[in-house]
């Protein structure tokens, strides 16, 4: 990967985020994604599936990408991953603060609603989820994953804006 395609991939998400923060959920298909997204692998390896959220260890590429982004937008940002077995559901309620979410391998579908949006008729993005497309998620909003038909390694960036 060269420095090229990481600023490229760099400045799709600040555009996302610049753009869609204040306003509501955003996909976002960053330039570059397939050379970036190998970089990105985390550092646990064989993560057992469902075991939660963990942190992106010191020395992976999703902490640069962390820390390269947060410098970028003006905050910090901190990035945690996840194994999301095949089959398996995942809600993700309100994380209090906005959010990039996106499969590293794999793919799920994604439901983000507005809080107090009961049923699932409108008001929402749904969306089939791969590898190398991200979903930005306001801190107000809730997210559903499912129907991950293999095993998908999830990164998630916490974005921590000040209000």
């Amino acid at each position: 990967m060269s420095d090229t395609d990481w600023e490229l991939f760099l400045r799709d998400l600040a555009l996302c985020l610049s753009t869609y923060q204040d306003r509501g959920p955003a996909v976002v298909w960053p330039e570059r994604a397939h050379t970036v997204l190998p970089s990105l692998d985390g550092g646990y390896g064989g993560v057992v599936p469902g075991t939660g959220w963990r942190p992106v260890p010191l020395g992976a590429g999703a902490r640069r990408l962390a820390v390269d982004l947060g410098r970028l937008m003006g905050y910090p940002v901190q990035a945690y991953e996840r194994l999301l077995a095949a089959g398996a559901a995942l809600p993700l309620g309100r994380a209090g603060a906005d959010v990039l979410l996106f499969p590293l391998s794999g793919g799920v579908r994604c439901r983000v609603e507005a809080r107090g949006a009961a049923n699932h008729q409108g008001g929402g993005l749904e969306l089939r989820l791969r590898a190398g497309e991200m979903v930005f998620v306001p801190a107000r909003h809730s997210c559903f994953l499912s129907e991950a038909w293999t095993s998908c390694r999830l990164l998630l960036l916490m974005l921590h804006a000040t209000p």
